[in-house]
């Protein structure tokens, strides 16, 4: 393996492949903790208690998680990305250890919480530094290993759940970030250590307060409605006023700060505009919708959770291949714009398929379009990061590329509080008359109780999911169809053979 240094980096093959793979450990753990967590619930309740607080050990996580991802982006332009990154481990890994010595559901909820900071922060990172080390040209290959990296995280981490219950204790879901989350610091202090080129900066505390009060008033909002409260409550009424006001207001003071945490000029680059749009839709209408296929599948079409879980496999798989092949494409090449344009395409087209499911469908009749929406999702998500990765300069590609990532989670936060909204309300009017005493929420979140309700109410519950799901797949196609038209306007830039860092130091010389 060569040592030679690229210029401009400071840094050898070696050395980038070490960051790269101490980046892929850390996102790992991250993608890791949110699936292997969710298997452990019932556990976690039995032991700590506070069965009404459990949905918030998830609520939290996602919480913390999407209101920290911008703020990484710009404080790693202002401040460096190895001091941003090391933060990050720092937080996932303290908050893991809170998490696993927690004594109450209110503290492992906190401890939840915090680990969604870190766990945000490392996400964002992970993407930011392969944009400053790899140049876009050859950027497609390892934006496809890092794809790879979360689908594969998604298989196993269900799994690995299930093992630590079996064998030891939930505890090690997050005991086990701390010898990893060692390693890759390892990995990130001893070669994550380019410098940014030197600037004036100033931090933009109150921008910072506005999005972080937004979004904690939309997530909360979201995961208050149809749950704790009715959507129609003042409450969530009130919390989704606060948080469209506050992202006026975030608008508003971005645009006047003189150094915004999202600078509202990046809006200006076409690139930037249609990929944020098409990475918001995609998060709604794909990853939102793909939410409730695991509740169809068990309850209408009457298929275990291990069986749903290896039906859904079929769509891991393509996404793993979807993102090689792009990755090769845009490597050989050094074009996108097809990619982002057919992607989008082959996921309307398998939306539409699935409107034509229903609780007498054979299971194996989703697995053909479950592949195509998995294809198309694998190759466009780390194409649109590449793309719109090449149209920035080096001082907004850290603020860029989380803007991305931030815009694209919530996207699909919002996609599933309101097609979950769809499903409850169509579920409600479809049961309407036939038990007063059925809570729908309370069956939605555990259908092995739909299978000992007697013959006749059971067929009525298992019809009634499905019509509400295949409303929800109704509702996603337009959505869809708006990115299809979008990516038609995406201009075609030239990817880079240099770095980032390469083309800064050529502009100081």
């Amino acid at each position: 393996m060569t040592t030679e240094t690229a210029p401009g980096t400071g840094l050898t093959r070696r050395q980038t492949h070490l960051i790269f793979g101490g980046m892929l450990l850390s996102t790992f753990l991250a993608a890791l903790d949110g699936t292997a967590v969710s298997t452990a619930l019932p556990t976690i309740a039995g032991d700590l208690g506070g069965l009404d607080q459990l949905p918030w050990v998830l609520t939290a996580f996602l919480l913390g998680s999407v209101a920290a991802t911008p703020l990484y982006g710009k404080l790693s332009d202002l401040y460096g990305r190895r001091a941003l990154t090391q933060a990050a481990l720092v937080i996932f890994v303290a908050a893991s250890l809170g998490a696993a010595v927690s004594q109450t559901m209110g503290q492992l909820v906190i401890s939840r919480g915090i680990q969604g900071v870190g766990a945000g922060g490392l996400m964002a990172m992970g993407f930011i530094v392969i944009g400053d080390i790899f140049s876009p040209r050859e950027r497609g290959r390892y934006m496809a290993y890092y794809t790879m990296n979360f689908t594969f995280s998604a298989i196993v981490g269900p799994v690995i759940g299930g093992v630590f219950l079996d064998i030891a204790s939930w505890r090690w879901i997050f005991l086990i970030n701390i010898p990893l989350g060692a390693v890759a610091a390892v990995a990130i202090h001893r070669n994550l250590n380019f410098r940014l080129p030197p600037r004036d900066h100033h931090l933009d505390i109150p921008g910072a307060a506005i999005l972080i009060a937004g979004v904690t008033a939309l997530v909360v909002g979201l995961a208050l409605g149809g749950d704790a409260q009715p959507w129609s409550s003042g409450i969530v009424i009130g919390l989704l006023a606060a948080a469209a006001l506050g992202s006026v207001a975030f608008v508003l003071w971005e645009l006047r700060s003189p150094e915004p945490i999202l600078p509202m000029r990046l809006f200006k680059n076409p690139t930037f505009r249609i990929l944020i749009f098409g990475n918001a839709v995609y998060g709604m209408a794909g990853m939102g919708a793909l939410a409730f296929f695991p509740l169809f599948f068990q309850v209408s079409l009457g298929e275990s959770p291990t069986r749903a879980g290896l039906i859904l496999s079929s769509m891991s798989i393509a996404v793993v291949v979807g993102a090689w092949l792009a990755g090769k494409i845009t490597t050989g090449t050094g074009r996108y714009r097809r990619i982002v344009q057919v992607a989008p395409l082959l996921s309307l087209v398998s939306m539409v398929a699935f409107t034509f499911l229903d609780s007498d469908s054979s299971p194996m009749a989703a697995v053909p379009w479950l592949a195509i929406l998995g294809f198309s999702m694998g190759s466009v998500f780390p194409t649109m990061t590449t793309a719109t990765q090449n149209s920035l300069a080096l001082p907004d590609l850290g603020a860029g590329t989380a803007a991305l990532n931030f815009f694209r989670t919530l996207g699909q936060t919002v996609g599933v509080g309101a097609f979950g909204a769809i499903l409850t309300g169509r579920i409600s009017r479809e049961l309407a008359g036939l038990d007063a005493s059925i809570d729908t929420a309370d069956l939605l979140s555990t259908p092995e109780d739909i299978k000992e309700l007697e013959p006749a109410l059971r067929t009525a519950v298992e019809t009634a999911v499905a019509i509400g799901t295949n409303a929800i797949f109704v509702a996603a196609v337009p959505i869809l169809a708006l990115m299809v038209v979008a990516t038609w306007f995406l201009p075609e830039l030239e990817l880079r053979t240099t770095t980032a860092l390469e083309g800064a130091a050529a502009e100081d010389d």
